[in-house]
């Protein structure tokens, strides 16, 4: 029996769907009147809600939860066997204390109808779990809790498939890292990046909320980097860059990227990319030289399947999408909502290796492709790391911090703006002015923005830090909630002030440089669902 199960980032949890042949006419005879007993409800009618699969709604019993709580968004799963299945959960949300379990509550937060998981800010607790196929828990590797502070969580995990220690790799986006561990968990083997530390599309050496992985059989792997960055990233086995793709900033050339979120590698050796914002999926060789695109819509996930086909989750119908390797769509099943094998948000499809008993394929004949009669350009957007790179002389941390006070403006003839041309919204928009003062102990800052009417939309108007490196919180006087408290830390390197604010998922970086009247600043924002994501390079003039 073959199961599929897939990560549901903002609602239900995790789906198992099992591999029965199921015929139309019985689908439809579930009715549509609420759930039936011992089955969940399909509408009668046109909706092809779980394909060629049955729903388990009562896969992975969920027994880990502390008391009062209820698991969290759920990014990331991947079956190394039909007995030993990894998830990544980000963490446990409280439930809320005038809540009334409804009756047949599955565990989930969407079932409570109080908006997606991903907008809680979680307890980072049995963040990486493994099941057995009836969804009892085997383990929690709690020891590894501690690494997804700061950010939202894990965003995949995988066992390299043609590793024959299966080792396992989980994603970090928004601490912008890839962690490899044995495949018991007991040892972290390596991470690939700088917790907390962002780079741009050229800086082979830092991510910028980085997504997926897929591997070719000699262990080289290529990573789709990602959320704020618009580029493809290919190392070695060891870890080690050898070449990106894409643009320095999001694009929709042939070759180009405007959120690249997920990638997969087929027996054919080519790099299949989901380039979401643009709607598209694109081809290239296992060098990054562009072959081909098609339309896919928003899509979040790819996965390539044994029998060599492109599986897509699109978010803009909320629906499973099966392409041959020419992008022509053979399945398409699913729908949106939070009841069991509904969906709201895929980010991760898996199968296990047991055998497929799927509905037959269709029938259909495609007609062999002919030859062009002049060879199409080749077009690439590849960047070779350097052999020889040279080591960035590291700055004396012992420097003294520079005097940032007065009123700084915003230059938006020298500043990168946002994609769209425009400032931005919410987290993600840089104020227009700021006016610092600074002493030996605390830098303060008040701010102001373009929309001065609008409401406030999760902007801070001031700001304090510390410069003692320690984290200081206030509370948000629009929210009393203390998960949703400012959390502020400012650290001085010797060249840069980094500032950093976390408000709840919400989480803002900006690095300071003053070059005389001048003050340069890299400002990365970062929301849990990843669309309001963006990094800018801003540039501020000294007001007289």
């Amino acid at each position: 029996m073959r199961r599929l199960v897939t990560s549901l980032l903002v609602s239900v949890g995790f789906v198992a769907f099992f591999s029965f042949p199921v015929s139309l006419q019985e689908r439809n005879l579930r009715g549509a009147g609420g759930l039936p007993q011992g089955g969940f409800v399909e509408e009668r009618g046109g909706f092809d809600i779980s394909g060629p699969y049955e729903v388990d709604p009562n896969w992975p019993k969920k027994t880990w939860p502390a008391p009062g709580y209820i698991w969290g968004s759920q990014a990331g799963v991947f079956p190394e066997s039909a007995d030993k299945v990894f998830l990544v959960s980000r963490g446990e949300i409280e439930l809320p204390k005038d809540l009334k379990i409804p009756p047949g509550f599955p565990g989930n937060w969407g079932a409570l109808n109080r908006g997606g998981a991903t907008g809680e800010v979680p307890v980072f607790r049995n963040t990486i779990l493994t099941v057995d196929r009836q969804g009892n828990l085997i383990d929690s590797w709690k020891q590894w809790d501690y690494l997804f502070e700061g950010g939202r969580g894990p965003h995949q995990i995988y066992v390299q498939p043609y590793d024959p220690e299966r080792h396992v790799w989980i994603v970090d986006d928004m601490n912008h890292v890839i962690h490899k561990f044995t495949n018991d968990g007991k040892t972290k083997l390596f991470t690939i990046g700088e917790m907390g530390v962002f780079g741009p599309n050229d800086d082979l050496q830092h991510f910028n909320r980085p997504t997926m992985i897929d591997w070719l059989p000699d262990g080289t792997f290529f990573v789709s980097d990602g959320y704020a960055n618009s580029r493809v990233v290919k190392f070695n086995k060891d870890g080690k860059p050898l070449l990106w793709w894409g643009s320095m900033q999001p694009a929709k050339g042939d070759g180009e990227f405007t959120v690249p979120h997920g990638i997969a590698v087929g027996d054919d050796r080519r790099v299949y990319v989901s380039d979401r914002f643009n709607r598209r999926i694109q081809v290239f060789d296992e060098n990054g030289v562009f072959l081909d695109k098609w339309p896919s819509g928003y899509c979040h996930s790819l996965s390539m399947s044994r029998d060599q086909h492109l599986w897509c989750y699109d978010g803009d119908h909320e629906q499973f999408v099966k392409f041959d390797l020419r992008g022509h769509i053979e399945t398409v099943f699913g729908r949106y909502g939070v009841y069991p094998g509904a969906t709201w948000g895929v980010h991760q499809i898996s199968a296990d290796s047991e055998g497929n008993r799927n509905a037959n394929p269709h029938d259909l004949f495609f007609g062999r492709p002919l030859a062009p009669k002049t060879p199409p350009p080749q077009i690439s957007t590849v960047h070779l790391a350097s052999p020889n790179a040279v080591a960035t002389v590291r700055p004396n941390p012992n420097a003294p911090i520079p005097n940032f006070a007065g009123t700084w403006n915003f230059d938006k003839s020298k500043s990168q703006m946002a994609a769209s041309g425009g400032m931005g919204n919410g987290v993600a928009e840089p104020p227009i002015s700021m006016t610092v003062t600074q002493n030996a102990g605390q830098i303060s800052i008040a701010m102001k923005y373009e929309a001065e009417g609008a409401p406030r939309n999760g902007r801070p108007t001031s700001a304090v830090f510390t410069l003692d490196g320690k984290m200081n919180q206030v509370p948000d006087p629009e929210d009393a909630r203390p998960a949703y408290n400012y959390k502020r830390i400012a650290t001085w390197d010797g060249a840069r002030l980094v500032l950093r604010t976390i408000h709840g998922l919400n989480n803002v970086r900006e690095v300071w440089v003053l070059q005389g009247n001048t003050l340069k600043l890299q400002r990365a924002a970062q929301t849990p669902g990843g669309a309001d994501s963006a990094t800018r390079d801003l540039t501020y003039n000294k007001g007289s």
